[in-house]
């Protein structure tokens, strides 16, 4: 279901994904999506049945794991995916050596990332026109 992106047309189905989600159904701005980061992150593709349904990002700096543009197309949601989805990406930072894992959630997803552990930190801030807090866990699970 989920893996490493490993080709560009692997590559462009989580681009397809994250313009679903993020520019059409939040409408975000292309420059806003799309940055100079997607070329040195790791990509994470989600598929069933061969259909593209999630994706996510993490980029490695220092001794952090940045979870990014974590998304679940609407068709796909409410099957647990999202929360399949982290915790892929939290196993595949776990085997690159990663124990700290920080993002900015939209608000709105708080709970989502709390039940799975994660805490806040700071003050709301608001990110390609979107509220948003950082948050952060740090992981002593095993491999």
């Amino acid at each position: 279901m989920f893996k490493r992106v490993q080709s560009p047309e692997e590559q462009l189905r989580v681009m397809m994904i994250r313009a679903i989600v993020f520019m059409e159904e939040q409408g975000i701005a292309y420059a806003d999506e799309m940055d100079m980061h997607d070329a040195t992150a790791l990509h994470i593709l989600g598929e069933i049945d061969g259909e593209p349904v999630a994706c996510g990002r993490i980029r490695y700096q220092g001794d952090r794991a940045f979870l990014q543009r974590l998304a679940v197309r609407r068709a796909w949601r409410g099957q647990r995916l999202g929360s399949a989805l982290l915790a892929f990406m939290l196993k595949e930072c776990r085997k690159d050596g990663f124990g700290r894992f920080d993002l900015h959630a939209q608000t709105r997803a708080v709970g989502f990332y709390r039940r799975h552990g994660f805490t806040t930190c700071g003050e709301e801030f608001e990110e390609a026109g979107i509220p948003h807090v950082h948050m952060w866990l740090r992981d002593t699970t095993p491999e």
